[in-house]
């Protein structure tokens, strides 16, 4: 299954550095809660860098990274993130870079749902 994710990759890169990585840089402009839309005073920032070859993808933060599961459909790619609290948090990205961020949060009793609108630049 990683294969698909990997050709994903390639696919959606114009040119890739002697082929050791593969990032995604996110900017989310748009939140979409419970209270409804609210444009981001600055926006949301993620990035998710692959290495091709070792077939393993992470969600780059401040404070580390983390390895997320990529699966790669014919339309774009998808980005699974398991909280080590059990929360799932989902960014789609269509190959023109239109993306999604969604996350599906459960605090103490408390449904946290939120869902980021923006664009992604393959580097």
């Amino acid at each position: 299954m990683r294969t698909p994710t990997i050709c994903m990759f390639l696919l959606l890169a114009s040119t890739v550095a002697n082929g050791a990585t593969i990032g995604f840089d996110c900017k989310f402009t748009v939140e979409a809660s419970p209270k409804g839309l609210a444009k981001q005073v600055s926006p949301f920032e993620l990035r998710f860098v692959t290495d091709t070859e070792k077939a393993k993808t992470y969600l780059m933060a401040i404070n580390g990274s983390t390895e997320v599961q990529a699966i790669s459909n014919s339309p774009g790619v998808s980005f699974v993130e398991i909280t080590g609290t059990g929360n799932v948090m989902v960014t789609a990205i269509t190959k023109s870079g239109e993306a999604v961020h969604s996350r599906n949060s459960i605090m103490g009793d408390k449904l946290i749902p939120s869902q980021f609108y923006g664009k992604c630049i393959v580097q």
